[in-house]
């Protein structure tokens, strides 16, 4: 099993290493640096630190930062802020599952299935409808990499996310997502959002808050409750139906909870 952590983590470092290799440039100007990879270099990098005077491969830097993820994104969040999750309503990192990433708890950090399903509904729907990351490909993405749209960007993101699983359990991974993923009205993670929607907890949550705030992710800025209460309420109900699909609430519970309001501060 040792064995097998050190092969993901030598495969994963090679896959950094070939994605953001030295370009040679054989024309006029600068040479070309993806994106994705000056936002890594852009940001604190605590090998660097470690190492002073050591011009560290950049490969590397990518996969000691996805080994150091849980530090980093502590980081970024005001202490005050930061939820563990189990201060958090049961029922948020349930609905959360439901609706971003089904296969979470049996998937290791990338999940093909979920993958070619996307592609699936995209050329069915001739857009991009649906995204296929896992919620470990969501983490990565959102605290080393950027948000531009390549095809080896989301390779990178696949074989960081390996190295997090590798080195995180699950439920510390949920912590992550839930602490840093921006929900609207200027809140990012759960706590923030909690007291921006509701004045509450994260622990004193509803079903319904939580469903609520677990649909935000997909569109924080076009769900904001506050200014678009229906659709909100919408992908809430859409939450609660993936919620009792996956055996994690009762119909008579979701019915219960498609009732309710939104509940607004």
């Amino acid at each position: 099993m040792r064995k097998l952590l050190y092969l993901l983590i030598l495969l994963s470092a090679a896959l950094c290493y070939y994605l953001t290799r030295p370009v040679v440039h054989t024309g006029a100007g600068p040479a070309p640096v993806p994106a994705y990879a000056a936002a890594a270099a852009a940001q604190e990098d605590p090998l660097t630190r470690l190492l002073p005077g050591i011009d560290v491969p950049r490969p590397l830097r990518l996969v000691y930062r996805a080994w150091h993820l849980k530090e980093i994104t502590r980081s970024r969040i005001p202490a005050e802020d930061w939820v563990p999750l189990k201060r958090m309503s049961p029922w948020l990192p349930k609905a959360l599952v439901s609706v971003e990433d089904k296969r979470f708890y049996s998937h290791h950090g990338i999940d093909p299935d979920g993958i070619f399903r996307a592609i699936l509904m995209n050329i069915q729907a001739d857009e991009v409808v649906e995204g296929g990351s896992t919620i470990t490909q969501q983490v990565v993405k959102n605290n080393l990499l950027t948000s531009e749209q390549s095809l080896e960007r989301k390779i990178l993101e696949a074989g960081l996310a390996l190295v997090v699983e590798i080195h995180y359990s699950k439920d510390e991974i949920l912590e992550m997502y839930l602490n840093t993923t921006f929900l609207g009205a200027g809140a990012t993670g759960v706590q923030q959002a909690s007291e921006t929607y509701y004045g509450l907890e994260p622990s004193q949550l509803s079903l319904s808050e939580a469903a609520a705030l677990a649909g935000l992710p997909y569109a924080p800025s076009a769900l904001n409750p506050f200014d678009n209460p229906e659709g909100c309420r919408e992908r809430r109900n859409l939450v609660l139906e993936r919620m009792n699909e996956q055996g994690m609430i009762t119909e008579g519970e979701m019915r219960e909870a498609q009732r309710q309001g939104l509940h607004l501060r």
